[in-house]
């Protein structure tokens, strides 16, 4: 189906980051990498007084010698695989980490964390 059939809204919008970065509510439904990462990439996600109800991001890694880490503000919890108020989570097993992914949804109490793995893939949720 050509591009113009589809129609642009029904895209993503990607975004690579090489350093540190802190969602707004602008970042809603946009696909974020960490192509072209010299270091370790901190995401924050949005102050939630800022969003609505079913804003989401996703996070996915792209480079295999660097950790990415996708962390909430202050005092907002993450419902994650066996945790249900974590404050982070992490890749950071070096044989794990290019290709894991995570989709963040608001859902107006609390972050829904799914998360997207191959095979075994070891995911640091910290609390």
């Amino acid at each position: 189906m050509p591009f113009s059939a589809i129609g642009k809204s029904s895209l993503y919008t990607i975004e690579a980051k090489t350093a540190d970065y802190r969602m707004t509510y602008l970042d809603n439904n946009k696909l974020f990498t960490n192509r072209g990462a010299a270091g370790a990439v901190v995401f924050t996600l949005p102050p939630t007084a800022d969003i609505s109800s079913g804003w989401n991001a996703t996070v996915f890694t792209c480079v295999l010698d660097q950790n990415v880490t996708v962390q909430s503000n202050t005092a907002d919890t993450m419902t994650t695989f066996n945790d249900l108020a974590a404050d982070s989570i992490a890749w950071s097993t070096l044989s794990e980490r290019a290709g894991a992914s995570a989709k963040f949804t608001w859902d107006g109490t609390g972050w829904l964390t799914q998360l997207f793995t191959e095979e075994t893939a070891t995911v640091t949720v910290a609390t």
